[in-house]
């Protein structure tokens, strides 16, 4: 492992940190439960244990923070008519979930679990209520980021119910409208002769495990990419050595979530339901675009016949659909694509917003005017999704609609770039080949979020001079001599997935969403606040208790917000240097507890005795 090398020089004080919760977070058996992607025989050295320990600290304590504070949820009230219409629209493709007040959202996911728990046999493989499942929604989409203009709970729901759309067509799965029937049947695949379907390898756990991994694969999306978190030296990068660390985030918050909510029998290896883990694992990395090659390279070989054993194909067809379905925007019909090709941009041009505040290269393309936003369109299209969608389409052949109507919005793209480049201003010419009026090829893009908002961000993901409130009008540096390689430059590979969704601009009054994520503010004119969120309807209140308030000013960590790094503004001031040192450790040599309650004994597990566990490069996950 090449992070955390500590130069044989003079340190400030270190926190005290539970490197034996380490050995427990890491190991697949014990109380720790194997919750953190990193394995043992990855850490080297002591310092490397003990700078490990503090970032596993404080992942461990900012994810507990947010997973713990909330309530269970209570029912949702919406009419009988209304219920029917949602239902119908679940069946469609061109569903829109942005359009939806923030309360059927939430239906609506919940309605694609119902439907799918009509399927023959899934209620004897994961035995839980639909009320549970509830409350793992209602709980999930308290930790989704609203503020984001894409990787937002909306997205989640966009992307489970292109996955129900995929099985549906394949006949794997009931439609939703099985629920209008006046019978509560269950519902069983059609047997077809000839060669078995590939998703008929899916078992009902397995297909519980996507819809989970769906709903959940961006939940604490912070809004920024792994390239910028690498190019930032934000923590988070660190703690999973830049491999995948968005998608790392999403499964460990998944882990949490769902062992909080009484699905911790799904993850424990348990014999009714083996490799639900390791499956929901594969899924949601599967959505990190750096691995995407690697990943067609492997389903190429499915399709074209090549010999693999069961598990191996159940991942692959899992992968497939997460993928297809986290990228589907561009194959949804015109209009919604345009939606959001357009909430996309606005989150990454609050990005390069931020970047800019902080100095920081560049790690997004701005799309500036309509013309670049047709460009880049056709570019990811031809790049990543008609490809994808293609593929899919040859070993799935029922998804073959879907590749079409991906190839379809190409063309109508293309056709826009020469509208717009020839750019015909005469007076008939009122609308443009998207059926737009012709006035919006002259709007511009701007940012979504300004980087005060960002506050309310999982903190990890963020500088860590950022979230201690230092200046940043001079360019950020690290000069912990103990982390000073911890951080590398920043990538220029494609990064995590395209997948979001917008806030609702016209939204009834519902109860307002803010943040889980208890930080306090880094700019001293804000005064940010975060209770938990609610929903509220008509008859029903469905809410989440307060989480702690956070004040205005210079942000005082809680327990886990600093890192014990040495944050400067400047290289060249010392006395800057030296007031930021004692601000660091001031924060950072503070005795907490432990993170996890139960204290470890090296008689119980050597630590220096480990077991080698081969892990794929870029996964980082163990079973």
């Amino acid at each position: 492992m090449d992070i955390l090398q500590a130069p044989p020089i003079s340190q400030p004080r270190r926190r005290s940190v539970d490197v034996g919760g380490l050995s427990l977070a890491l190991g697949s058996q014990g109380l720790g439960q194997g919750w953190v992607g990193w394995d043992e025989s990855e850490i080297d050295t002591p310092e490397e244990r003990l700078l490990f320990a503090e970032l596993l600290s404080d992942m461990y304590n900012h994810t507990h923070t947010v997973i713990n504070a909330h309530e269970r949820s209570g029912p949702i009230d919406v009419s009988l008519d209304r219920r029917c219409q949602l239902i119908k629209s679940l069946d469609n493709w061109h569903f829109e979930p942005h359009k939806l007040p923030e309360h059927e959202v939430l239906y609506c996911s919940l309605v694609i679990f119902e439907a799918l728990f009509r399927l023959d046999g899934l209620s004897d493989t994961v035995p839980v209520s639909i009320d549970q499942v509830r409350n793992l929604l209602f709980n999930m989409r308290h930790v989704y980021r609203h503020q984001n203009s894409y990787h937002n709970f909306e997205h989640a729901l966009d992307v489970l119910q292109a996955i129900h759309m995929f099985l549906c067509s394949a006949g794997r799965v009931p439609p939703a409208s099985i629920l209008l029937e006046s019978d509560a049947r269950t519902w069983r695949p059609k047997q077809t002769a000839g060669k078995p379907a590939l998703v008929n390898c899916l078992t009902p756990c397995d297909l519980f495990c996507l819809y989970v991994a769906s709903i959940g694969h961006d939940v604490g999306h912070p809004g920024v990419t792994n390239n910028f978190m690498k190019n930032a030296q934000a923590p988070l990068s660190s703690l999973y050595d830049h491999n995948s660390p968005l998608e790392q985030l999403h499964y460990t918050l998944l882990l949490h979530i769902l062992r909080r909510q009484g699905f911790g029998f799904l993850l424990d290896n348990s014999h009714s339901t083996p490799h639900f883990r390791k499956l929901l694992a594969e899924t949601v990395l599967a959505t990190d675009m750096r691995v995407h090659a690697q990943f067609m390279g492997r389903f190429q070989r499915i399709v074209d016949g090549a010999e693999t054993d069961h598990w191996t194909m159940r991942v692959l067809v899992c992968q497939a659909l997460i993928k297809a379905a986290d990228i589907s925007n561009p194959c949804r019909p015109l209009n919604v694509s345009q939606h959001w090709a357009s909430v996309l941009q606005e989150e990454w041009t609050s990005q390069a917003t931020l970047e800019r505040h902080l100095h920081l290269s560049p790690s997004v393309k701005e799309e500036v005017d309509p013309l670049s936003e047709a460009k880049s369109q056709v570019w990811f299209i031809e790049t990543f999704a008609k490809p994808l969608f293609d593929l899919t389409a040859s070993g799935i052949p029922e998804t073959a609609e879907y590749a079409l109507h991906c190839t379809e919005n190409l063309a109508k793209w293309k056709a826009r770039i020469q509208s717009l480049t020839l750019r015909d201003d005469s007076p008939d010419s009122s609308r443009d080949t998207l059926g737009r009026p012709t006035h919006e090829r002259d709007r511009s893009f701007s940012p979504h979020q300004s980087p005060e908002d960002y506050v309310s961000a999982f903190p990890m993901a963020l500088p860590t001079a950022f979230r201690l409130g230092i200046d940043q009008s001079d360019r950020l540096s690290v000069h912990d001599s103990a982390t000073s390689d911890i951080l590398a430059p920043v990538l220029t590979d494609t990064d995590s997935s395209r997948a979001s969704s917008p806030t609702h601009p016209t939204a009834p009054s519902i109860g307002t969403l803010h943040s889980p994520f208890s930080i306090g503010s880094t700019f001293p004119t804000s005064n940010v606040s975060s209770p938990s969120p609610s929903i509220t309807s008509t008859s029903h209140s469905v809410g989440l208790s307060d989480a702690p308030s956070t004040r205005a000013g210079l942000l005082v960590p809680s327990h886990g917000d600093a890192l014990g790094l040495v944050v400067s503004g400047g290289v060249s001031s010392s006395e800057s240097s030296a007031a930021a040192i004692r601000a660091a450790c001031k924060v950072g040599v503070r005795k907490r507890p432990s993170f996890h309650r139960y204290s470890w004994s090296p008689g119980l597990r050597d630590i220096t005795a480990r077991r080698e566990v081969a892990i794929d490069a870029g996964q980082g996950v163990d079973s």
